[in-house]
């Protein structure tokens, strides 16, 4: 993934003159953390252009940052995601982050307000979802996401990234590796609940885009992951169809044939992954196992 942020989204300084001299005070006023001059050059910037999107995500970049919290408790993290805190050897509490809700949902709204301006511009779909995922809410980041790629549909327009700049990438990679990155804290969880929101993000990427190989990888991962290994198999074979010589879903096939006692579909793609340099290794502890298969 080229673009995924982890509190603010990226505003850039091109724009044309006079506006471009907003952007660049407001960056300027940001990295001083000077929180009277950042509200100065957002007044003075929406009075300039009130429907400028990136009016929007410099605003809600500044209620994000405002809304971030650390919290130290005496008590223990009531989860994994925060940090343990020792005195002596034994707990002594907790350090968690967070966001207070209600300066959080005015982020949101700033936001969504920019989206209905610039319905085509993905960095603020993307950026909303992601506020779904900080608060560990997937059902409503799937849903923003599922909104984006419907209305993506329908309205037939092209994605329009930061600055109303044209995406990076071609949309068919450039999407489906960013839905690929939200997956990732979910694999990483490795918790039926979490893996159940992985698939309904590979779902999305097979359903919106067919051609590409990272919604069959992604429902293969699910599938063998919840111990379906036979699904797991077929996905991971519509994977390759997609996309050929990707050692991770050569190794992948060549362990479930072996898991499947499938001797000659494991020894061919046993071969195709040892002709690739980055999948060598995996072969060399694969081929182990497809040596013992009778």
């Amino acid at each position: 993934m080229r673009f995924l942020f982890v509190s603010l989204l990226c505003l850039g300084t091109t724009l044309t003159a006079p506006a471009q001299t907003f952007p660049i005070e407001y960056r300027r006023a940001m990295q001083a953390r000077d929180t009277a001059k950042v509200r100065k050059v957002l007044v003075a910037w929406q009075q300039k252009e009130p429907r400028n999107p990136d009016w929007h995500v410099a605003k809600f970049n500044y209620q994000l940052r405002q809304a971030y919290r650390v919290m130290v408790s005496n008590a223990p993290a009531a989860d994994d995601r925060g940090l343990k805190i020792e005195q002596g050897g034994k707990p002594a509490g907790s350090l968690t982050e967070g966001y207070e809700p209600r300066l959080l949902e005015a982020a949101r709204t700033t936001l969504r307000e920019g989206i209905r301006l610039a319905p085509d511009r993905l960095d603020m779909r993307f950026g909303l979802a992601k506020t779904y995922e900080m608060t560990h809410e997937p059902g409503l980041e799937i849903a923003v996401l599922t909104a984006a790629l419907k209305d993506r549909k329908i309205s037939g327009k092209s994605w329009r990234w930061q600055e109303g700049k044209p995406l990076p990438e071609p949309e068919a990679v450039f999407v489906p590796e960013n839905l690929e990155e939200y997956m990732l804290p979910y694999w990483q969880a490795d918790t039926p609940e979490d893996a159940e929101v992985a698939r309904q993000l590979a779902e999305l990427v097979n359903e919106y885009y067919p051609a590409s190989a990272l919604g069959p990888f992604n429902m293969g991962m699910y599938h063998t992951m919840t111990g379906q290994e036979e699904k797991g198999y077929s996905f991971f074979q519509q994977a390759n169809t997609r996309r050929s010589n990707d050692w991770q879903t050569l190794a992948n096939l060549t362990r479930l044939a072996v898991k499947l006692e499938r001797k000659a579909e494991a020894q061919q793609y046993l071969a195709a992954l040892q002709k690739l340099p980055a999948g060598r290794p995996a072969a060399a502890d694969l081929g182990k196992e497809v040596r013992k298969m009778k």
